[in-house]
């Protein structure tokens, strides 16, 4: 009966030579899931040496009966402790090795890179930024486009791909070269476009405002104006006070009042409408018609007339601005202020008692007075009665003289609420002697007695000394520009649908402030009437809310990504070599973003002897004549070309120097510059002047780091190209190349269940709406997804918190180093990449983070609050709104500024 190693040592311990010796390895491996690092070494060098000595005692081996020894310097011993050396390296790196085989425990980023490969995942690379750039062009001030070209200044150019622009860095920075990515025409006209600012001057017997051209119109407080309604009578209204307009030069005047009851002026007297030259023939067949760009510039073609003349001849036959009749005098009726009849003598009331001698005879009686017989008629006199010098005279006469009122002007008799207007047809300088009273005056002769009975002597007043003045346009009564439709202040040639522009000024809502964004143009129409416009539909409504009369429109718009072009010769091409391969020189590679499962797309190009070879993820299941490559791109971000065997992929034809590569360089978030730092020009057309980008760049991002493959590299599997689930929504847009976070939910329209997805970008970056990466991410989960489910992206809603709190540190530890260090863990614990869409910051999270800091020994928090919120008092849970059908979710995270963080006594 055999006796077991166990039961050996067992008596073995009862001599006490074996004491504490027993076999310790291979030992039992086990790991649960979700650790970083997994445990898989069988022994160390403790465990491996114990384990080696012991058996030295096994009865199974009785060779070894005579190593009895144990002490370290023994050699028996030695050679063991070495070998248990030996055992315990292998076992080290038997255990990496296990690590680097697993995506979630692996760190090295080639183990990373390789893992990836295994299901077709390659490490995002660096992602370019993008930006849209305004160019502007020379002007000659106050010369026509005929001149300007006369003088070699162009009126339009056009601008190729790859215009390189470069940043002015700030502080701290680096400059940083743009290149334009898509070829455009650029004009003059097109640098600053305004919207609808005027229409035509209503003119109307409710008309409250005029506004006149200049500055020096004369206009004061009181004066009169003859308003003539187109197509109606007349009606007289008073100046109530005038203001100038520096900024457009324009006299603005404000009337009183209209009168309840108030009746014409009289008649059509005075038409300010006058009409504008007629239209040329080749004109006469729109005019009148509301035409889209795109046929107008078709017919156009057709018919062999220039758009622009069409636009310049309806320009020339527009209408003048209408004309009013200002007052420049006031006046009253000669006997206005006459004596009244009770206080006139007798003897003019009645006339003296005399004695005649008639050759017959004295006779006795009374002389009629100067007055006799008029004392029911001396205060209602009526004009009629006295003012004629016979029956059908139309004389009457001013207290004194005028020179402004002259033949060929108008007056106005007022007298209370009722006016009339009459045209002078002649006027003199004349003495007046009646009712006591005796001046020299004016008298002016009328076109007509009408109306002359309705008026007083004493309470009419004369409005005269008449001008002509022009009303300038009127402002657009809609004081904001917003919405998907855009009138603009004219015809603009060369406008079509796709166009990006730039539309900015200052918000309605926040005066003061200004904004600007990029806009597409749907469709363009032009309204071919003298008082015509160009109508813009944009693909999307205006994000703001504009004060018209601030807003420019820039269209020499194009998009440029971060990079700069490299053109270089590879090298010679090898028919005897297989797999044969080259190096890029200058790294990074730019890749940009596009409409793709990953989000990008490169800017490498290979030609062989002239010929574009075309790049593929990998060889597998390609043909021996297929021209294509591959690329990958090493942790040092240097990019490797290598090209087929012949068996998969055609082997590089023999050539000296015939492979060569067009690419770009530079990427990642250094590319994303502030507004307008885009404005220094490394190449310039000619005609080209300037150039500015209006936003900031938006979207890239840095090289894919390996906790962001960790979480990237599986979803590609979970996805595989479809997006069917609201995880896979959810999968599909996290790994997209400059999205940072997204959260899909369910939404409903109404009829139809549909996706709302929230996204963020790289390092918490807002997705604007229309931006390229919204755009890009939005047709590439469309063309992966059902076309039948509506579909809703919208960027997140980054909101801040701020916190106050004291902090009680442990006497011996260094209250400035605990102090930053709670600063710190703050900070990370609630930074972007630590925090999900709608997850609330709670007084009991703050805290427990705050008291794991090391030196901590109390923390009072007085002040918790979103900011914003301020006046709310100090709060226990702070919430973030979770995704709803009108909005996305809020991401919180602790504000940026310093923390207020004191120290407890």
């Amino acid at each position: 009966m055999s006796t077991s190693f166990d039961q050996t040592l067992s008596g073995l311990d009862s001599c006490g030579c074996c004491e504490g010796i027993a076999v310790h390895t291979p030992v039992e491996v086990s790991n649960r899931p979700g650790l970083s690092a997994i445990a898989y070494r069988v022994g160390t060098h403790a465990a491996f040496k114990q384990t080696l000595v012991a058996r030295l005692s096994d009865p199974s081996r009785p060779a070894l009966r005579g190593l009895t020894a144990r002490e370290d310097a023994d050699f028996s011993v030695a050679l063991l402790d070495a070998w248990a050396a030996v055992a315990d390296v292998l076992t080290f790196y038997q255990e990496r090795i296990a690590n680097e085989s697993y995506l979630g425990t692996a760190t090295e980023r080639l183990s990373v890179l390789e893992l990836a490969r295994l299901i077709g995942y390659e490490l995002r690379p660096g992602v370019a930024t993008s930006a849209f750039l305004a160019f502007t062009l020379e002007k000659v001030p106050g010369a026509t486009a005929q001149q300007a070209r006369a003088l070699g200044v162009p009126s339009r150019t056009v601008l190729d791909a790859g215009i390189k622009v470069q940043s002015v860095p700030g502080p701290g920075e680096q400059p940083v070269l743009f290149e334009t990515v898509e070829k455009i025409e650029a004009r003059v006209a097109w640098d600053s476009i305004r919207p609808r600012l005027t229409v035509r001057h209503p003119v109307g017997w409710d008309t409250d405002t005029l506004y006149f051209d200049g500055l020096a119109t004369g206009l004061r407080k009181g004066d009169g104006v003859l308003v003539t309604p187109y197509g109606q009578d007349a009606i007289f209204r008073l100046v109530a006070d005038v203001t100038n307009d520096n900024d457009r030069q324009l006299t603005k005047a404000r009337l009183t009042n209209l009168p309840d009851g108030a009746s014409a002026a009289y008649g059509a007297i005075f038409d300010g409408y006058e009409k504008g030259r007629p239209v040329a023939p080749f004109v006469q067949p729109y005019l009148g018609k509301t035409v889209d760009a795109e046929d107008l510039e078709a017919d156009a073609r057709k018919d062999g007339f220039e758009v622009q003349k069409l636009f310049d001849n309806l320009a020339a036959a527009r209408d003048p601005a209408p004309r009013l009749v200002v007052f420049r005098a006031r006046a009253a009726i000669f006997g206005h202020n006459a004596q009244l009849w009770e206080s006139l003598p007798a003897s003019q009331r009645y006339g003296e008692y005399v004695t005649v001698d008639t050759g017959q005879g004295l006779v006795q009686g009374y002389k009629p007075g100067a007055y006799a017989g008029r004392e029911n008629s001396w205060i209602e006199e009526r004009l009629s009665d006295y003012h004629g010098v016979g029956p059908n005279d139309k004389f009457i006469f001013l207290d004194n003289v005028y020179q402004g009122m002259v033949r060929g002007t108008w007056i106005v008799l007022k007298q209370q609420d009722e006016a009339k207007a009459y045209l002078v047809t002649g006027a003199a300088e004349v003495t007046k002697a009646d009712f006591g009273l005796s001046a020299k005056v004016t008298r002016l002769a009328l076109d007509t007695r009408t109306y002359w009975s309705d008026f007083s002597p004493r309470s009419i007043t004369v409005f005269g000394h008449s001008e002509q003045l022009s009303l300038t346009r009127f402002p657009n009564p809609d004081a904001t520009v917003a919405g998907a439709v855009v009138e603009l202040d004219t015809w603009v040639d060369g406008l079509f649908a796709g166009r990006n522009i730039f539309v900015g000024g200052e918000l309605h809502d926040k005066r003061g402030v200004t904004a600007s964004e990029v806009a597409t143009v749907l469709k363009v129409e032009h309204v071919l009437t003298t008082e015509g416009f160009t109508r813009l539909t944009l693909t999307a409504p205006l994000a703001h809310t504009y004060v018209r009369d601030t807003v420019e429109i820039n269209a020499n718009v194009a998009l440029a990504t971060h990079g700069e072009t490299v053109r270089e010769v590879l090298g010679g091409g090898d028919a005897t070599r297989a797999f044969q391969s080259f190096t890029l020189r200058q790294p990074p590679l730019t890749y940009v973003g596009a409409a793709t499962e990953s989000g990008t797309a490169t800017t490498l190009s290979v030609r062989v002897g002239g010929v574009l070879w075309h790049e593929v993820p990998s060889f597998y299941g390609h043909g021996p004549e297929e021209r294509i490559y591959v690329t990958r791109t090493d942790d040092g971000g240097t990019t490797t070309v290598r090209f087929g065997d012949g068996v998969t992929g055609a082997r590089l034809p023999t050539g000296q120097d015939n492979v060569t590569a067009t690419y770009r360089k530079g990427s990642g978030l250094a590319g994303r510059v502030k507004a307008d730092q885009l404005s220094q020009l490394m190449s310039r057309p000619l005609g080209l002047k300037g150039v500015t980008n209006p936003l900031p760049a938006e979207g890239g991002d840095d090289a894919e780091t390996l906790a962001d493959a960790r979480r990237s590299a599986p979803l590609t599997v979970m996805t595989l190209g479809r997006v069917v689930s609201l995880r896979d929504y959810e999968d599909f847009a996290r790994a997209f190349a400059g999205v940072g976070k997204a959260l899909a939910t369910w939404t409903w329209d109404g009829e139809r269940r549909g996706v709302f997805l929230t996204v963020a970008g790289a390092d918490g970056a807002d997705v604007p709406e229309g931006s390229e990466l919204m755009k890009n991410l939005l047709a590439a989960m469309r063309a992966a997804g059902d076309a039948g489910v509506p579909l809703t992206v919208a960027s997140y809603g980054p909101r801040l918190f701020r916190l106050k709190a004291k902090v009680k540190v442990g006497d011996d530890y260094v209250t400035e180093k605990v102090l930053a260090e709670v600063e710190r863990a703050l900070r990370a614990h609630f930074s972007f990449d630590a925090r999900d869409f709608g997850q609330p910051v709670t007084l009991g999270e703050v805290l427990a983070v705050m008291q794991t800091v090391e030196g901590t020994v109390a923390v009072d928090v007085d002040e918790l609050y979103r900011v914003g919120d301020e006046d709310s008092g100090p709060q226990v849970r702070l919430p973030a709104a979770v995704p709803s059908a009108a909005s996305a979710a809020e991401l919180l995270t602790l504000d940026p500024a310093p923390l207020k963080l004191e120290v407890m006594p």
